[in-house]
């Protein structure tokens, strides 16, 4: 009877120390970098304060584009603010609303935002002088 009971405690200890595992596992969160924070000074004195963040790398198929994980806050001038995940972009790096009716673009020094498809608010948009 006694090895029986230090076998079900044994076994006791081992379910809860597997269960803590298996949820510490399942519970991780992953938080953005931010790589960096940029002012951009445009056309009529226009500004785009904006922060870049690094998302979680995930892993793609030979062959395949790259996933964009990262996402960029940016404050307009007007007041507005948006956050917007990373897309695709064949040049420079390119972020989108869900439904691409705002899009963010920096290349470099530079930055455009287009409204609706229309680039029309904030133009020649550069990187602001320190």
């Amino acid at each position: 009877m006694k090895k029986f009971l230090i076998f079900l405690a044994v076994l006791l200890i081992a379910l809860i120390c597997l269960a803590g595992w298996y949820f510490k596992k399942g519970n991780k969160v992953y938080a953005p970098t931010l790589i960096t924070q940029v002012a951009y000074l445009c056309d009529d004195n226009k500004t785009i304060e904006a922060a870049f963040y690094r998302g979680e790398t995930k892993p793609v198929e030979p062959g395949q584009p790259p996933i964009p994980t990262g996402s960029v806050k940016i404050t307009l001038r007007d007041g507005r603010s948006f956050d917007l995940p990373q897309t695709l972009s064949a040049d420079g790096s390119r972020y989108a609303n869900s439904d691409e009716s705002f899009v963010f673009w920096s290349k470099g020094d530079n930055a455009l935002i287009l409204e609706n498809n229309v680039e029309k608010d904030y133009l020649n948009c550069t990187v602001a002088p320190q």
